[in-house]
């Protein structure tokens, strides 16, 4: 078995990366509103990392991601951290299989994995505790997903300069 090489100062600087989007996102542009519709572009930190470097930074970004939403969003505690972990090992493994780290690869991945967060958190927290309407919370994550993915080149362009910077050679 082959072990997999990780860059620590890579993974950090993903890290800090995901904390500037985590502190831009729940404070300044957090209350910012596009047709109803707000930006959520952590998801996309975890696609991009697992598509540009493999399962490991996907599940380290997930678990990082996964503690951000916890901390900043209602939910059940511990739901995103094993979201986001799961997540970021399927879509690590399938650059690995069948994906490339492409822009598009990340768009398309970054859109399922909003629209089965999405889901997640409507029959996990939405539907038990307040009874919300399906085609309202459907509406919401189809205008989500589509504003994150109109905005994926912010997360994937400064993600794939630092891939890039501390890939093997």
């Amino acid at each position: 078995m082959q072990r997999e090489y990780v860059s620590i100062p890579k993974v950090v600087l993903y890290i800090l990366f995901a904390l500037l989007i985590y502190a831009l996102q729940s404070g300044v542009y957090g209350t910012w509103s596009i047709r109803g519709y707000h930006l959520d572009l952590l998801p996309a930190l975890v696609v991009a990392a697992a598509l540009l470097d493999g399962p490991v930074e996907g599940v380290i970004l997930g678990v990082t991601v996964g503690l951000f939403y916890d901390l900043g969003f209602i939910g059940i505690d511990g739901l995103y951290p094993l979201f986001f972990l799961i997540f970021g090992f399927i879509a690590g493994e399938m650059s690995r299989l069948t994906l490339s780290g492409s822009y598009v690869s990340m768009v398309l991945m970054t859109a399922f994995e909003m629209v089965v967060l999405g889901l997640v958190r409507y029959f996990a927290y939405l539907l038990p505790q307040t009874g919300a309407s399906f085609l309202l919370v459907l509406r919401q994550i189809i205008g989500g997903t589509l504003l994150a993915c109109l905005f994926c080149f912010v997360i994937y362009l400064p993600m794939q300069k630092i891939s890039r910077r501390f890939s093997s050679r």
